[in-house]
């Protein structure tokens, strides 16, 4: 409520499409919302600027996310770090380093970080490798999950910053004219 309508579509046909642009889609899918609802000639020639501000707000809101998964992976190499004594840090107990991880959900990104940094340390060196298996597996799920879930998640990612930039290109290439004869529907 309150923004324009062609907004509206331009997030939908981003979001199904995963931020890919494909100019022969994009007619399909104008001409499928304007079957319940016709849109103004203006509105079809703001389809192309809103879509590259949808196109922007996305990679703005991926770019978030990957910097925020990654102050995450930080933490989590802190953590191992004085666990393991790396550098000049000496080996921390257990207890003092993990101090405070007891009450909180750990996120997936800090789990797998930790998980890599531990998985090739001698399990007598490292308790906190089972415990962190231990809570991974009181919340109902397992290292092995919880890794492949993960990088499902940066895979995506890395393709949904992909296709921004290849459908920014593309959208500049685009004859917005053609495409606005073709799904106008005063034109038809």
């Amino acid at each position: 409520a309150g923004y324009p309508r062609v907004l509206g579509l331009a997030w939908a046909f981003v979001a199904h499409t995963d931020s890919r642009f494909d100019a022969q889609l994009l007619s399909r899918f104008v001409a499928a919302y304007q079957r319940v609802q016709p849109l103004t000639i203006g509105e079809l020639w703001a389809i192309a600027i809103t879509l590259r501000i949808v196109l922007v707000e996305n990679l703005r809101r991926a770019a978030d996310l990957i910097a925020s998964r990654r102050a995450v992976r930080q933490q989590a190499d802190l953590v191992a770090d004085r666990l393991l004594g790396v550098g000049s840090l000496r080996a921390e107990p257990m207890a003092a380093t993990l101090h405070g991880l007891d009450d909180v959900p750990l996120s997936p990104a800090f789990a797998v970080q930790l998980l890599q940094r531990l998985r090739d340390e001698d399990p007598g060196a490292t308790p906190a490798l089972s415990w962190l298996e231990a809570r991974l597996v009181a919340s109902g799920t397992t290292a092995d999950a919880v890794v492949h879930e993960e990088h499902q998640r940066q895979g995506a990612s890395s393709v949904t910053v992909r296709n921004i930039i290849t459908s920014m290109r593309t959208i500049s290439a685009v004859d917005w004219a053609d495409l606005f004869e073709g799904v106008s529907l005063v034109d038809a």
